[in-house]
């Protein structure tokens, strides 16, 4: 969301709201940008008027914009955040990963807050860690000033948080679960080896409201003592790629699907959760955890291997 530079913030731009949304490609948005020079337009009146994007989905995006700066500002001055919430990072090294997409900055999470680091050169090469900690049994009755441990990152590193614990629609029972913005298709990994306890693939990446909050593609993954992670929002057709099913084990960094924007969703991420044990394709109480470093074997897990 934001990348610290000499001590200033890197705002969202509109442009990256759009394209993380799907709404708009990043080739789409380097041309608007050179029209801009040459018409002295706005960037959004040079989308409306290629019919790139509605005035309506415009008026959104702005709004999503706002909201992600004022958050990310907030999150990055106040310097007790970490102690009122779980970190998503514990004390494993995190490894950076540069964007799939080379025209991208590289987001990732790392440190004790939730604020986005310096992007990658692109000549920087993928360097998992060279020893994961095999994760502790999980322990019974976490806290936010004692989360659950021992999980890697789903994403290899990618995306941003666009929304941590207690957010606007993580309340209730998904109190303790972060959106990490990133767009359609890219690579999800299991956090932690465990059994597949629940899959969904039959919705589109087309979003929606709160109409559509049972309508979203998942996998679910028991680990020890019954906790089960969930991954939520997934594309639409990943299990033709993935041939995942419930009974199947997994590997922490073992590729369980690609991220889309299936159900409640107002654009393309990744929800994530660690939740109580309870049957499966049942979703329970979520609970606090933190994710450590990149997983061992994400670079080498693939669709088809």
């Amino acid at each position: 969301m934001f990348q610290r530079r000499s001590g200033a913030l890197d705002k969202v731009r509109v442009g990256d709201v759009l394209v993380n949304k799907g709404l708009i490609t990043r080739e789409d948005l380097a041309w608007a940008l050179l029209e801009q020079q040459k018409t002295k337009l706005k960037l959004g009146e040079v989308l409306i008027e290629a019919e790139l994007v509605t005035d309506r989905q415009l008026k959104e995006a702005l709004t999503e914009q706002k909201w992600r700066n004022w958050t990310a500002a907030a999150l990055f001055t106040l310097s007790s955040f970490v102690a009122v919430a779980p970190k998503l990072v514990d004390a494993y090294p995190v490894a950076a990963v540069r964007q799939l997409d080379q025209n991208s900055k590289t987001r990732f999470i790392g440190g004790s807050n939730l604020t986005a680091f310096n992007s990658l050169p692109r000549e920087t090469p993928h360097t998992p860690p060279s020893h994961y900690p095999v994760p502790a049994p999980l322990a019974m009755n976490p806290t936010v000033d004692s989360p659950l441990v021992g999980f890697c990152h789903p994403l290899n590193g990618l995306g941003y948080v666009s929304q941590g614990i207690r957010g606007t629609t993580h309340r209730g029972r998904m109190e303790y679960a972060y959106d990490l913005a990133i767009g359609i298709g890219t690579p999800v990994y299991a956090m932690r080896a465990g059994e597949v306890v629940g899959v969904q693939d039959k919705y589109p990446d087309t979003g929606g409201g709160p109409d559509k909050i049972s309508k979203f593609n998942y996998v679910l993954v028991e680990h020890d003592g019954g906790y089960r992670s969930a991954y939520i929002h997934l594309q639409e057709g990943f299990r033709g790629k993935v041939q995942i099913k419930a009974g199947d084990r997994v590997e922490a960094g073992q590729l369980i699907g690609y991220s889309g924007n299936s159900g409640w969703s107002s654009g393309p991420h990744l929800h994530i959760e660690v939740q109580d044990p309870g049957s499966p394709y049942t979703f329970t109480q979520t609970e606090p955890f933190s994710v450590a470093g990149v997983c061992q074997n994400s670079t080498v897990a693939r669709a088809g291997s």
